[in-house]
């Protein structure tokens, strides 16, 4: 189901999936979890094992096991959790519509940015009900890129986040799922769901890198796949850069700003 990864997999993506996870680890991956040592957790879509790692180090004794369709990010995974000293982790080469374990498995499915990328994250999450245990909890982290506010306001920056969310769609994914949480969860046979919209704001501020950080992490995301916006979707290359450099610019503007939501979709099987 998932129909092209719009960041691709080379060595520097890899990287940055790394570098991704410790940025978003307190604000967002760790935010309100309660795992057991013991337990036995999924997670779809695992790439380079990035996500698993921050789990494997904030719940020891929590059984780890992840899936991704990808051998290369599977290998990847395998290097980075052992340098972390995290051994003995189930890593499967799969489809998430398809998954390899049997019935009732997993104490915890768990997926960050991913249903974001496939064509129908519906038939993902009745498959992870299946390998769910009875009373086990699923948690899914995702945004909706529409949702990124700046201030002062630049219809350049509007023209390379537009571009940037129909890569999403060009590509099979939906760059909005996160208001969707609820309903699909739902849909799938899920109880006591939830979706929590989790709004993160950043303003320039004396002592703070808060704004810098965010600034650095967006264009991360963005900039290596702007190529892809002008030859896939016939963008404006010049006024994707423009759009760049006036979200670089925030940094020096006194009143320069930045908003995101971020979407925590919970429930139990």
């Amino acid at each position: 189901m998932l129909i092209e990864y719009v960041h691709g997999y080379a060595t520097e993506e890899q990287q940055r999936l790394i570098e991704q996870a410790e940025y978003w680890r307190d604000t967002v991956l760790l935010r309100e979890l309660n795992f057991s040592a013991g337990e036995h957790l999924l997670e779809l879509g695992c790439g380079v094992g990035a996500v698993l790692g921050v789990l494997g180090k904030a719940f020891p004794g929590l059984n780890l096991a992840g899936i991704d369709l990808q051998p290369a990010q599977i290998e990847y995974a395998h290097k980075h959790l052992t340098s972390l000293g995290l051994r003995n982790v189930d890593l499967r080469v799969g489809d998430a519509t398809q998954l390899p374990w049997p019935d009732a498995s997993f104490d915890h499915i768990y997926t960050t940015w991913f249903l974001e990328h496939v064509s129908d994250p519906g038939s993902i999450l009745r498959e992870a009900y299946r390998v769910l245990k009875p009373g086990g909890t699923i948690t899914l982290n995702e945004t909706d890129y529409a949702t990124i506010l700046i201030w002062p306001d630049s219809s350049d920056f509007q023209y390379l986040q537009d571009s940037f969310c129909e890569l999403f769609r060009n590509a099979g994914g939906n760059p909005n799922l996160g208001r969707a949480l609820g309903p699909l969860l739902l849909s799938a046979g899920f109880r006591e769901v939830t979706n929590k919209p989790w709004g993160l704001y950043h303003f320039r501020n004396p002592g703070s890198e808060d704004l810098r950080d965010y600034v650095e992490y967006i264009c991360s995301c963005m900039e290596p796949i702007m190529i892809n916006m002008t030859q896939k979707l016939g963008r404006d290359p010049e006024r994707l850069q423009c759009g760049l450099k006036f979200f670089r610019s925030l940094l020096d503007r006194p009143e320069g700003a930045a908003a995101q939501v971020i979407y925590r979709g919970s429930a139990r099987r």
